[in-house]
């Protein structure tokens, strides 16, 4: 876990926390992203969410989900890796949730990337409208997964596989994400998807890991 108390005292007292304020430095930023990472000792990551662009660096971490703050009351929510919720963008991503195709919805822990061999899957997701309405849908998927070949990151370049997700939704719309995975662990390197048919493009890359 990383600057808990600071990140809260920053809240409580109404001033920027030092986390707070190293981060409106970074978001945006004149140097590069992967300049900027290396400066910093912190897990990080390299997002692109439309209007919140640059490194972002781990407010906090409680088990397999992940809270990154992007500066102006925004969070992006990362749950083993994968894209969980969002706060702060126009249309936010409330939450998302898999389970096994034909099993059991309430299997809380699976997400489809840690399957050894990918299998069809189900999606749910609600988010929030910028009016303010609240919409639910759930999808079927695949994950369709390459041999391992090299991807250049922020601070390393690694032999990543990379996998194609389609994402059939029950109103017949679909949407692809392209998620990189480290053959052994299974763990998400980098990540681009439409959050929702017709939703924001989300892409992020990991600059400092956290595990």
């Amino acid at each position: 876990m990383l600057f808990v108390a600071p990140l809260l005292a920053g809240c409580a007292s109404g001033g920027a926390s030092p986390l707070g304020e190293a981060l409106q430095g970074l978001l945006p930023g004149d140097d590069p992203a992967a300049e900027q990472a290396a400066a910093l000792p912190y897990a990080s990551l390299v997002l692109d969410a439309g209007d919140r662009r640059g490194l972002v660096v781990m407010g906090a971490q409680a088990g397999d989900t992940s809270l990154w703050p992007t500066g102006n009351r925004g969070l992006i929510t990362l749950h083993q890796d994968g894209l969980q919720a969002t706060a702060g963008l126009p249309r936010d991503l409330l939450d998302t949730r898999y389970w096994p195709a034909g099993g059991d919805a309430s299997t809380s822990s699976y997400v489809p990337w840690r399957e050894t061999a990918p299998e069809t899957f189900r999606m749910e997701r609600s988010w929030q409208e910028t009016e303010g309405t609240v919409a639910r849908l759930s999808a079927e998927g695949r994950l369709e997964c390459l041999a391992p070949e090299p991807r250049e990151l922020a601070l390393a370049s690694l032999g990543l596989e990379r996998c194609e997700q389609h994402l059939t939704w029950d109103d017949g719309q679909v949407t692809t994400a392209t998620l990189w995975r480290e053959p052994e662990s299974r763990r998400l390197w980098a990540v681009a998807e439409t959050a929702w048919p017709g939703g924001p493009r989300i892409a992020w890359e990991v600059a400092r890991p956290w595990w």
